[in-house]
């Protein structure tokens, strides 16, 4: 196979792996929160997509042309650390967040999830003012933005939140947010 191709093709791979995942975005109704079952159900597939991404960016970066008199240690940085781990959060996240999503806006239906409030944040960003992070949850969609007033006064770290909106099991796009009745005691 000659040297110049397998660049291309890796590249092509990883452009493809990135249009996957963040294309959905730009057709997503709300805010996409996966469940924490779903999110549980495939670390460890997660994790092994993870590891297979990191290695295809080390083959990317050890392929790609390099002139040592122009390559600074910053550049040798970039190809050796940080293009693995982009590659492997990004596919990370395919598995836990991009699946998902894609089979709430295909088969997805009026549903319902319960969630644990870990803590509130005032970030003050222009995006999510105010955010609420959710326990359990481990990808980089761990936020609810923006809640009303009114509920966001109302919830403590440990309180539980009902979301509702279009999605299926593994994940939902936010709608609707209110606090969960108090589970009554004997």
């Amino acid at each position: 196979m000659k040297r110049g191709l397998t660049p291309f093709k890796i590249g092509l791979s990883g452009f493809l792996l990135f249009s996957f995942l963040f294309l959905p975005y730009g057709f997503a109704p709300h805010q996409f929160l996966p469940s924490a079952a779903y999110v549980e159900s495939v670390k460890y597939y997660a994790l092994l997509t993870a590891a297979i991404s990191a290695m295809l960016g080390i083959a990317l970066m050890a392929h790609l042309p390099r002139n040592p008199k122009m390559e600074t240690s910053l550049q040798r940085l970039v190809s050796v650390v940080l293009a693995p781990i982009a590659f492997a959060a990004f596919s990370h996240m395919f598995v836990t967040t991009t699946i998902p999503l894609y089979v709430a806006l295909l088969w997805g239906e009026e549903t319902s999830m319960t969630f644990a409030v870990a803590s509130l944040e005032h970030t003050g960003a222009k995006s999510c003012k105010t955010s609420v992070r959710l326990a359990g949850m481990r990808t980089l969609n761990d936020k609810l933005c923006d809640l009303p007033p009114d509920i966001q006064q109302q919830l403590r770290s440990g309180s539980e939140i009902v979301i509702t909106g279009r999605g299926t099991h593994m994940g939902l796009f936010v709608e609707n947010a209110r606090l969960a009745e108090p589970a009554a005691r004997p």
